[in-house]
């Protein structure tokens, strides 16, 4: 039996694959991606001339507070290359350094701790301004601003709330809202428990749409909490994959985003002839697989594409365990009984609705990590030492002519049928 070769990324290294060649339906990898320039450049020039609304060092003035929502540390590490530009305009507006606070959009994330806030912004930012963390149960640092249109209680952080000046920054890349970026950076970056799970509610996870905004009710939801908020200026970013910056946008919520996605649907989105019955995915390195929390994107992905009945093979280290406490309790529920309390209308972890979502279409799921083989059960995977005896297994059970969808970037490239169907 012939073999091709694939090399996934597995935290901080890479681990190489040999799939039988007459099962390879297709290596899912991005469109030719441009190599990075100036990237310091390119943010400064996209926030000197935005999209659809004035220049910042136009919209603020002295006087007024500034928040400016950045991305935690569990995304890539951009905050330091996108900061500069927005501060010099707020500076530039008179705005004083006292005025400003830079929140980490933590979402359901732990907090950020100060040398990954260093790391993340750079140390001569956080010395010189207000850095602080979002809580979602921090109720009171809350603020409601109204209700969508699909029924969720909009609740944001106070003092991104109450800021004269809203700015959002971020990276825009695949994810099951469509796009991330943009709105996201409201909801569920700085938004409250109850409204981020009532926008990551069972029914719409089970519609999730990578890379994919037409007809994407998380999209459209999260999309009217931004709204609500008043953003006044956005600076995302599309990066390659060695995480540097190719483009960069700024301006109005909608219009300025778009633009960005525009360009990065055109890279991270793949057309694909069929559904498979194997998937093997990799969360691609870390960050992106240091928990199960993150690597469960990549999973998500790979059960919308594959056939009902297939077998998604996950490649992420998860070197620091679940990543959430909750979250674990709920990965060791039967699937019958947690989604028995879903349809109960209980509140449970989302992603681990993302799991037991993805147990009702697969046949197996085999999970290829760091962590001690009794644990990987406990979650419902299948352990394997090595990719390779998945795929033995997974061919087992569908037959020798089974077709195997690769995605080596499965947190960052989405795979799509000709036809514009997912999940």
């Amino acid at each position: 039996m012939s073999t091709v070769t694939i090399p996934f990324r597995f935290g901080q290294g890479e681990i190489s694959v040999a799939c039988p060649t007459e099962n390879l339906l297709a290596v899912v990898a991005p469109g030719e991606i441009p190599e990075a320039g100036d990237e310091l450049g390119l943010v400064r020039d996209a926030v000197r001339q935005p999209i659809g609304t004035k220049r910042l060092s136009k919209i603020a003035r002295p006087g007024d507070t500034v928040a400016i929502v950045t991305d935690d540390y569990a995304r890539p590490t951009i905050g330091w290359k996108v900061m500069p530009a927005v501060l010099a305009e707020l500076r530039a507006a008179g705005v004083s350094d006292e005025d400003i606070t830079i929140i980490m959009g933590s979402g359901t994330h732990r907090p950020c701790t100060r040398e990954e806030m260093d790391r993340l912004l750079g140390q001569d930012i956080t010395a010189r301004y207000r850095v602080v963390n979002h809580n979602m149960d921090d109720k009171d640092n809350l603020v409601f601003l109204g209700t969508t249109s699909r029924g969720n209680v909009v609740w944001v952080n106070r003092v991104f709330a109450r800021a004269d000046v809203k700015v959002l920054t971020g990276q825009i890349g695949t994810i099951s809202l469509g796009f991330s970026g943009g709105r996201k950076s409201v909801l569920p970056a700085v938004a409250g428990r109850d409204t981020i799970y009532f926008n990551h509610r069972h029914a719409w996870i089970k519609q999730a749409n990578f890379g994919n905004i037409d007809q994407n009710v998380m999209h459209d939801d999260a999309l009217e909490a931004a709204h609500l908020a008043q953003v006044d200026f956005i600076v995302n970013v599309v990066l390659n994959l060695k995480l540097q910056i190719i483009k960069a946008v700024a301006g109005d919520l909608v219009l300025a985003w778009m633009e960005g996605v525009k360009f990065a649907r055109k890279h991270y989105t793949v057309p694909v002839t069929q559904r498979p019955e194997i998937v093997i995915s990799s969360a691609g390195g870390s960050p992106a697989d240091d928990t199960v929390y993150q690597s469960l994107k990549a999973y998500q992905q790979s059960y919308l594409i594959m056939q009902r009945g297939g077998c998604v093979i996950l490649v992420a280290d998860c070197k620091d365990g679940v990543g959430d406490k909750e979250l674990d309790h709920f990965l060791r529920m039967d699937s019958a009984e947690f989604l028995q309390r879903v349809e109960a209308g209980e509140r449970v972890h989302f992603m681990a609705d993302i799991l037991h979502s993805g147990r009702e279409k697969a046949a197996e799921i085999f999970l290829k990590s760091s962590l001690p083989p009794e644990l990987v059960r406990e979650f419902g995977f299948v352990p394997v030492a090595t990719v390779e005896e998945a795929i033995e297994k997974a061919l087992a059970i569908h037959g020798a002519d089974a077709k195997i969808l690769c995605l080596p970037k499965g947190a960052y490239v989405a795979p799509v049928l000709q036809n514009g169907e997912q999940g």
